[in-house]
């Protein structure tokens, strides 16, 4: 039996699994990302810190990790990461070096498709839109049943103009991600009242709390503004949610459902689901990704 680390870098935190070639989760851990590191040297020490500790219990045949952003996923490449501070930056290449064993490398939002597209929620689909919410927003579009990244620009939904003025670190204002991710619903609820509290918490706020209400109804509003811009142009068949605030359910997908109800007219209305690998959706392609280089390999 092989196994793999496969590790899904975010914005805030660092998610990390012993992955069997069954797909079976060994182990988790996690960790935070490294802030202030333009240079990838402190996030790639992190990630073979965490490739040793995964090793204590089994030894990793090859690493799958992604990151978000506008990556060159071919050569390794962030072009662009806003919430890192990267640019241009081969964090593949520098993530081996630290490791010495084979890695995958991949966008973390696509890795997850991988796993939905196998074995999850978007397995009956050809056209479907994978999107995770939690410190940013971004979409893996699957067209005709394969993941779509035009040379790895395509997706960055975060950065649709919804129609505000809140500035975002892309350097204009108006987009998705500043007031729809979790990190947004943080940041407005800390606005409103003063208190910093998780996205989570806030979650278990909407029903008691109208501060915590109104910042998750905002939330939603901008969101299905995105969903119909999306539909109209891509006419998926289902959309699938992941990420941290998919955990919300009902009270994600239910408002959701309702606007567009409303604002959909000749439109295909496309199935709303939470991803069947919920927030673990990038960490199970991550080892897909580790596996199927190993099989490449040994082919």
């Amino acid at each position: 039996m092989k196994y793999v680390a496969a590790i899904d870098v975010g914005g805030t935190s660092i998610k990390a699994a012993l992955v069997s070639q069954t797909l079976e989760v060994i182990t988790t851990t996690t960790a935070p990302t490294p802030q202030e590191d333009s240079t990838g040297h402190k996030t790639a020490q992190s990630l073979a810190a965490i490739v040793r500790e995964l090793e204590q219990t089994h030894h990793v045949s090859a690493v799958g990790f992604a990151v978000p952003g506008a990556l060159d996923e071919g050569k390794g490449v962030s072009r662009w990461t806003g919430n890192l501070g990267w640019k241009d930056l081969p964090i593949k290449e520098l993530v081996a070096k630290e490791l010495n064993l084979p890695v995958a490398f991949g966008h973390d939002v696509r890795s997850g498709a991988v796993a939905e597209l196998r074995s999850g929620a978007a397995k009956d689909f050809q056209q479907s839109i994978f999107i995770p919410i939690g410190t940013g927003i971004a979409a893996a579009l699957i067209i005709d049943g394969k993941i779509r990244s035009s040379d790895g620009y395509a997706g960055e939904i975060g950065h649709l103009n919804v129609g505000h003025d809140i500035p975002c670190v892309c350097g204009l204002s108006g987009c998705l991600e500043t007031i729809s991710s979790a990190a947004a619903i943080t940041r407005e609820y800390e606005k409103r009242t003063g208190y910093q509290i998780t996205a989570k918490e806030i979650l278990g706020r909407i029903r008691s709390d109208d501060h915590a209400w109104q910042v998750w109804e905002q939330a939603i509003a901008y969101l299905a503004v995105a969903l119909e811009d999306l539909i109209t142009i891509l006419a998926p068949e289902a959309i699938i949610f992941g990420g941290g605030l998919s955990q919300a359910g009902t009270a994600l997908i239910e408002p959701l459902q309702t606007i567009l109800n409303e604002r959909l007219t000749f439109q295909r209305m496309p199935q709303l689901l939470i991803a069947h690998y919920g927030v673990n959706a990038g960490t199970i392609g991550c080892a897909i990704m580790a596996l199927d280089l190993l099989a490449k390999e040994t082919a």
